[in-house]
């Protein structure tokens, strides 16, 4: 999660998969839904791989002896009388994204009423092709549903303080070379890292200087030990 795309990389991927959904509707609409069905499939592939990448844990060889453990970081995380509301806010609005779905509907219903004909007659008056109106009609669809929906997360979201998601790891091991995670997933230690720290809630979050849309929150009662670890192994502290 530490290495996902760049945001003008994902504008550009989106901009040209509006484009390409629209060609295939407009050219072979009946093999539209498998097209789409392949590409999500191909794309959900892609961005796990791209966000996954640089996150395998390397041989326990090449690690050596960890220079701090925390095992059981929920003692830690009952001294955070904040966790909660935290972690009530990031439910929320992962259940008002989930509901952003169902206007899907009422939007298909207002483009297809109002503005997709529109659309057709402005068109219409220069052109008779009908692949190339059907391409303007799905296109104009696409960035309709986009633009409003990018809109409406960002009225709903934009007064919000945590607008990015948190993860309290169960359990944690502090290398020279990065952290080991659930034993599963490894964040290496790299001049883009930098570390947050929060000795009253007793955390410290690891943080990406180029991606702020995510963060690694580490639970401990040894915070102040941890911080040390980290500032030995090279990891410095996230500038305000």
């Amino acid at each position: 999660m530490m290495s996902q795309p760049p945001r003008k990389t994902m504008w550009a991927v989106q901009a040209l998969s509006m484009v390409l959904f629209a060609l295939v509707s407009a050219v072979v609409p009946g093999y539209a839904f498998a097209f789409f069905l392949v590409y999500f499939i191909v794309f959900m592939a892609v961005m796990f791989k791209l966000t996954s990448k640089g996150m395998k844990p390397p041989p326990r060889s090449e690690l050596g002896s960890p220079v701090f453990k925390e095992s059981n970081p929920v003692n830690a995380m009952m001294y955070d009388k904040y966790l909660n509301a935290e972690l009530k806010k990031q439910m929320t609005m992962m259940m008002l994204n989930f509901m952003l779905l169902f206007f899907v509907f009422i939007l298909w219903s207002i483009y297809q009423a109002y503005i997709g004909p529109l659309i057709v007659s402005i068109i219409g008056e220069y052109t008779g092709d009908e692949v190339l109106l059907r391409f303007t009609y799905f296109l104009g669809m696409y960035v309709f549903f986009f633009g409003v929906m990018q809109g409406l997360r960002y009225l709903l979201f934009r007064g919000s303080d945590m607008q990015t998601f948190l993860f309290a790891r169960i359990g944690f091991e502090v290398y020279r070379k990065g952290v080991m995670l659930d034993n599963r997933q490894f964040i290496a230690f790299n001049e883009n890292i930098c570390f947050e720290p929060n000795p009253d809630r007793k955390f410290v979050e690891l943080r990406s200087r180029s991606n702020k849309s995510m963060r690694i929150r580490l639970y401990t009662l040894e915070t102040g030990k941890l911080i040390d670890k980290l500032r030995e192994a090279g990891v410095g502290e996230c500038a305000v």
